[in-house]
This record gives C-alpha cells, structure tokens and sequence, in this order.
C-alpha cells in the first residue's frame, strides 16, 4: 500500500471510527442538556420507583393498573430501585444525564475488563443502534452486559464470577443462561455463589419495602407480557417475526420456543466438548432468544460476546450496523424485524468463527497451542 493509500485509509478511521460516535454521543447528550429530552425508561421506571421506595411506599403497580398498558410500570426486582435512589437528590435533569455517562463508561468499562485495547472497537461500539439506545432510554442492559465482561473475565474465580451474575440476576433473570454455562464448563460453586448473592441481592431491597407486591409479582409480569403481545408482537422476537409471517400464537411460541430451547442446548454441548468461549457467545445468544420481551437496546448485550470473540476490530463488530434499519425501540415493519433478528444471529454467527486472531495464536512458532483466550 502506498503512502498515500496509507494516510487516505488512516484519515477515514479516524473520521469513521473516532469522529462519528464523539458526535453521536454528543448529540444524545445535548437533546438532554439543550432540548429537554427525556431519558424515557430512567425517568418514568427507575427514578420514580427509586423516590417511591426512598417515601416508604410501594414501587409496584397492581397488576391491571392503567400504567402497565402504558409500559411505564416499574416490574423489576426492588435492587434497581434502591440503586438509583441516590440520583433523587439532583434535578431530574441533571439525574438523567448522570445515569447516561454512567451507562457510556460502563461500555468502556466492559470492553476493559474483556480485554479490548483496539481503540477503534471502543468507537465503533459507540455507533451501535442498540448501545445508542440503551443510554438514550436510561436502561439497565449496559450494566448487565458489565456483569457478563466480569463473568468471563473472571470465570475461574468462583467468588468474583458468582457474585458478579447474581447481582446481575437480581436485577434482571435475562442472563441465566450463564448459570447453565458455568455449570456444564465444571464451575457449579460460582452457580452456588451466584444463588446465593442473588437471592440476598433480591431478598434485602425487598425485605427493606415490607416485600410490597411480592405475592401479586408474577401476575405483574404476565400482564405486562400480555399488553406486549397484543399490542406490539414483543419486540424484536422469534415469535414476533413469526407473526408477521402469518403464523398463530400456538405456533409462534412453539417456534420461539424451539430456538431458545436448541441455543442453551447448544450451550451445554460446546461447554461439555472444553469450548469455553464458543459457549459463552453461545450463552449470550440464549439469553436474547429466552426473553419473552426483546427491545433494541437489549442487543446491547452483543457487545459482550463480540469482545470475547474478537478483541480488536474485526467483521464481528461491523454487522450490528445493520440495525440501523430498525426503527428505534419498538419493532416496525415485517422487514425492519427481520433486518434486526437477522443482524443479530449473523453477529453471533460470526462472533463463533476463528478469527485470525485466534488462528495465529493457535499456530504459534512453537507449534500449536489452545484457542482458549486468557483474560
């Protein structure tokens, strides 16, 4: 390549990779700094549930509450609650935007501890739909994905891998599939510790509010499933797809059901034959395809398993792009969720290849050694 081939090629990295996502950042910032742009899911879910816990009262809503159909019930675990209850002490303003540079430094944070130093995967995260959506709407799918990087970064220390999935079980179920990882890869005592610390995680916040709603929880959940069915076919989903193709209920959930089913089985295999990471990518996927509810910013959570695959740029990191035809949080046209879906399966896909990387270091000069990483 020539020089100026060099410095040609050199300048669109910086413009495309280092640019682009400072001023997608930028922007999501100032709509809320300038424009008084709400941090829709931080400021109608967790902050009001934080001020309500912190007033004595009860975070839940009835199960047939009007604000349930609205999709502003708070319907987490109490933890996230407390959690977020020492932002109420600043302006609504000021508390939203803390939560937004608190879920940026958390990508940077779970690309860190995964071992990435390429500088342009940290930009090109940053350009990603769902990651742009996750701190737009205040979510917690960052953080979970966190919990995930400590996970795998940490997987040989039960202690530290345990705690680190039952806080995040505590806070949301949808990363159990790394409980059957840890298990079937011989770690059952960090399964032991993660059982143990999400249970106390879970137990407090909610002994702490008098367990308001615990008994009256489950039908929250169902009705919340309920109003998502028929109002916006779930989100992102196998069985939302399904229905647009003209399937029925009966079948779209068989179908759905058979894709999460066949993910964590293929979990349980990969780990049973010494694949760590392949399970681990593998476990991520089940875990987006378990979730009866799919919204954009969950496929933050590619985010871990692309990082473990690749920890310096590579295809893996370029196909979430396509998400960029989704039409934000809620799923759109019949093409628009299949762009998305299929985004995301091709992500894991190639997230599941040996990359060159790996290859390289698989064929060393002293002959071959394990493909495993070593974070």
């Amino acid at each position: 390549m020539s020089r100026a081939s060099r410095y040609w090629l050199t300048l669109t990295t910086i413009v495309a990779l280092g640019l682009l996502p400072a001023i997608a950042i930028f922007v999501i910032f100032q709509n809320v700094a300038v424009h008084d742009g709400k941090v829709t899911d931080f400021e109608n879910v967790f902050l009001v549930a934080a001020e309500a816990v912190l007033e004595g009262e009860n975070p839940y809503p009835g199960p047939d509450a009007a604000v349930v159909s609205l999709g502003k019930a708070f319907v987490y675990p109490p933890l996230t609650a407390f959690a977020v209850a020492p932002l109420t002490f600043v302006s609504t303003q000021a508390s939203a935007l803390a939560a937004m540079a608190l879920l940026a430094l958390a990508v940077v944070a779970t690309l860190w501890v995964l071992g990435v130093r390429d500088w342009r995967c940290y930009g090109i995260a940053f350009l990603w739909s769902p990651v742009l959506s996750a701190i737009q709407t205040g979510d917690v799918t960052i953080l979970l994905g966190l919990g995930a990087a400590l996970v795998w970064r940490y997987r040989d220390r039960a202690g530290v891998a345990g705690a680190a999935l039952g806080v995040t079980l505590a806070a949301k179920l949808i990363l159990w599939p790394l409980a059957v990882w840890l298990a079937t890869t011989r770690r059952a005592i960090a399964v032991v510790w993660a059982l143990a610390v999400g249970a106390l995680a879970a137990f407090v916040p909610w002994a702490a509010i008098g367990f308001a709603r615990l008994g009256d929880y489950p039908d929250l959940l169902r009705g919340l499933q309920d109003v998502e069915r028929s109002e916006r076919s779930l989100g992102y989903t196998v069985y939302a797809l399904s229905v647009d193709f003209g399937a029925s209920s009966a079948l779209a959930s068989g179908l759905w059901l058979a894709v999460a089913v066949g993910l964590v089985a293929g979990v349980v295999v990969l780990a049973r034959s010494g694949d760590d990471r392949r399970a681990f990518v593998f476990a991520i996927a089940a875990a987006l395809a378990c979730s009866p509810i799919v919204w954009l910013h969950y496929f933050a959570l590619l985010l871990v398993a692309v990082a473990v695959a690749e920890p310096r740029l590579g295809p893996a990191w370029f196909v979430p792009l396509a998400m960029y035809f989704s039409t934000g949080t809620h799923n759109g046209t019949t093409f628009q969720t299949s762009i998305t879906i299929l985004a995301a399966a091709t992500t894991i896909v190639v997230a599941l290849r040996p990359s060159r990387w790996q290859v390289s270091r698989a064929v060393g000069p002293r002959g071959p050694i394990s493909l495993e990483r070593t974070s």
